[in-house]
C-alpha cells in the first residue's frame, strides 16, 4: 500500500518573513537607543569610580606614609615626566597622585614620587571641579584636606547633563561621598 501523499513544503513564505523582519525592525528601534545609554552609564560609572579609587588611594597613603599626598590635574599624565596644569577646573584631561617632598603642591620629578597617572578620560564624559583657587587635592598626614574649611566636589558628567551624572564630595575630614548631582554642577560644580 503505497500512497502518495503530497509533499509538504518546509520554510517561510514572503508574508511571514515580512512580518518577522518588521517586527525586527521595531525590536531594534527601542533597543539600541537602550543600548546607547547603557554604554554612555557605564562610562560615567567607569570614572566616577577611578577618580573615588584615586581619592581614596591618595587619603591612605597620607596616613600610611605620614606625608602630603597630592592628586591634581594634568594636561599629560601619560608622558614620561607629566605634571600638573590643564584648564582652571577641568579634571577630563587626567590626573596625579604623587608624595610632596618639596611642599609647592605641583608634581616635581626630580624630587616627588609619583604614585598613579590617570589617563584623560574620553568620549563625551567631563570631569569639573569647584577647586579653581586651590586646583589640587592637597591630603595631610591625618588624612585631611587643605581646603581652606570647604568640600571639594567634582562632578563627573556626559552630553545628557546632571541628570545622568555623578558627584563626588571630599570634606574638609578627607572622606569621599558619592551624592545626586545638583542642577548646574556638571558646568560649575557646587555644595
Amino acid at each position: 500500500m503505497n500512497q502518495d501523499f503530497p509533499k509538504t513544503a518546509k520554510g517561510f513564505t514572503l508574508i511571514e518573513m515580512l512580518i518577522t523582519i518588521s517586527m525586527s525592525m521595531v525590536i531594534l528601534t527601542f533597543a539600541v537607543p537602550s543600548f546607547s545609554s547603557f554604554i554612555k552609564n557605564g562610562r560615567v560609572t567607569t570614572f566616577t569610580n577611578t577618580l573615588v579609587t584615586d581619592v581614596n588611594f591618595a587619603r591612605q597613603e597620607a596616613v600610611t606614609r605620614g606625608e602630603k599626598i597630592i592628586l591634581c590635574r594634568s594636561a599629560n599624565p601619560a608622558a614620561a615626566t607629566p605634571s600638573c596644569g590643564g584648564s582652571a577646573n577641568n579634571w577630563s584631561t587626567g590626573w596625579l597622585v604623587f608624595v610632596n617632598t618639596d611642599a609647592n603642591t605641583t608634581y616635581d620629578h626630580g624630587t616627588d614620587t609619583l604614585l598613579r597617572a590617570s589617563d584623560e578620560v574620553g568620549g563625551s564624559v567631563t570631569i569639573k571641579t569647584n577647586t579653581v583657587s586651590n586646583v589640587n587635592l592637597v591630603y595631610n598626614a591625618d588624612g585631611t584636606i587643605d581646603m581652606g574649611g570647604g568640600t571639594a566636589v567634582f562632578a563627573v558628567c556626559d552630553d545628557r547633563g546632571e541628570g545622568f551624572g555623578n558627584q563626588l564630595q571630599v570634606s574638609p575630614t578627607g572622606r569621599p561621598r558619592l551624592v545626586t548631582p545638583v542642577p548646574g554642577s556638571c558646568s560649575s560644580p557646587a555644595v
